[in-house]
This record gives C-alpha cells, sequence and structure tokens, in this order.
C-alpha cells in the first residue's frame, strides 16, 4: 500500500478514537518535537530581550578574587548616586567572577586573564581591587595608573598612608629581561609595597582598602590586603574620585 494511503488510513482511525487516546497518541508521537520547539522560541526570546534591554556600563570594576556580600547593592546604589549615574539607563558592575591564582595552567585562571585583557584593551575597566598577587602582576606590566597623576592635592596627601608601591626600576630590568629572550623571569617583587623608602624608584600605582569599612561590608576577598588600582587606559576619572572618596569616606 502506498505510504499515502496508509497515512490517511491512520488519520482516519485517529479521527475515530476518544479524546483521551487522541491525546495520548500526540504525547507518544509529538511531544518532544513541540517541546524542542518551545524551548528555542524561549531561547530565542531571551537572547532579544537580554541585547535589547542590556544597560551600557557606565562603570566597570574588576574585584578579582573576591565575593559579594548582601550589602553589595547598596555599595553599588550609593556609588551610583555619588557619581551621578542614572542606574535606570546605564550599569555600574564590581564584577566578582573572576579568579586568578598563581597556577598558569588552571582553566579557569586562563578564562579570567583572557577576559579581564578584553576588557582593558576595549577600556571598560576603570579599577581594579585585588590581593598583591594579581596586583603585582598587572602593576609590573605597566596596566596602572600614578595616582599622582590622578589624585588631586588634597587627597595625595590624605591618602598617601595607603599608598601601594611598585619599584618602576624593577619593572624596567623585568621588561628587559623579557625582550631578552627570558619570558619566564619573574622579579622578586618588594617585600613590603608600602614602603617607598626601600625602592629605587617608587611610584604610587594602588589604595590599600582591605580595611575600609564600606570595602568589609559589601566584599570578602581572599587575600588579606587588597589593593584599588586605576587602569591605565582610563580617560575618566570623575567617578573613579567619587568611588575613592567613598572608600575612604572623604567628603567632597
Amino acid at each position: 500500500m502506498p505510504v499515502m494511503d496508509e497515512f490517511r488510513e491512520e488519520r482516519e482511525a485517529i479521527k475515530q478514537k476518544s479524546l483521551k487516546e487522541r491525546f495520548q497518541y500526540f504525547l507518544d508521537y509529538y511531544k518532544w518535537h513541540v517541546i524542542g520547539g518551545v524551548v528555542l522560541i524561549a531561547c530565542a526570546i531571551s537572547l532579544v530581550h537580554s541585547v535589547a534591554t542590556r544597560k551600557e556600563w557606565a562603570f566597570y570594576g574588576a574585584f578579582v578574587n573576591a565575593y559579594q556580600t548582601p550589602q553589595y547593592d547598596a555599595f553599588r546604589e550609593d556609588f551610583a548616586d555619588r557619581a551621578d549615574i542614572d542606574l535606570k539607563e546605564y550599569d555600574v558592575l564590581f564584577d566578582t567572577n573572576m579568579y586568578i591564582t598563581d597556577n598558569a595552567f588552571d582553566q579557569g585562571n586562563v578564562d579570567a586573564t583572557e577576559r579581564l585583557a578584553v576588557y582593558i584593551a576595549a577600556g571598560d575597566v576603570d579599577v581594579m581591587a585585588s590581593g598583591p598577587l594579581v596586583i603585582n602582576r598587572y602593576a609590573y606590566n605597566g596596566m596602572f595608573w600614578d595616582l599622582r597623576q590622578v589624585l588631586p592635592q588634597e587627597l595625595q596627601e590624605q591618602l598617601e598612608p595607603y599608598y601601594y608601591y611598585m619599584d618602576a626600576a624593577l619593572a624596567a630590568e623585568f621588561e628587559a629581561a623579557q625582550e631578552g629572550g627570558a619570558l619566564e623571569t619573574t622579579p622578586s617583587y618588594p617585600t613590603d609595597p608600602s614602603r617607598a623608602e626601600d625602592m629605587r624608584e617608587p611610584v604610587p600605582v594602588g589604595l590599600y582598602i582591605q580595611d575600609c569599612p564600606r570595602i568589609q561590608e559589601a566584599f570578602i576577598f581572599q587575600e588579606e590586603d587588597v589593593i584599588l588600582s586605576v587602569v591605565g587606559n582610563v580617560a575618566e576619572t570623575d567617578s573613579i574620585l567619587q568611588l575613592i572618596r567613598m572608600i575612604y569616606d572623604i567628603e567632597n
């Protein structure tokens, strides 16, 4: 019998069945097709909605090796208010979804490093906060501003006790070693980055923030010392200064 004739006979037979039997037939033969179609439509709608409603970042902080506490939203909203950022129009993010260790072959480490590199190259990252392990790695590769070029004089005087220094002379030696082919060369970082007097060319590239109550309320970092640094390709620093003033409870 031709296939079309078989199909017509089956269709006529189905018409004679009860509603319950027809429903069971549908479940047996078409359930997964329908479910698959619904899932695809839902995914498409979700993707379109995400793209349509995604807000542009007005401020992005990479808080590496950290976790948010329940007070994170209050911290974020307070900062947005101080920086005059409308959260209905723009987004403010202190990203705590990146973890970097001293294991270069760890997949999470590779993913976070690559992600940070892309964001920094795109000019998206305003500040970075983490422990010495991460901050040293980026500082000695020339990624951060000299804070004396960012902070106004009155803030420099107030915040100098919290400076985290790198030794520019050591960074130059590291760069020369790399250019000479010593790609695995790792500098012996200063034992105490808060002591400028122990360095040949001290440059303040960060601020110790681990003792600041606002940081302790909103974040938990994996390392005891936490440093906040300003990424070197940032063009606008007004929001960054507002963040620093909020963290240290300094009035404008």
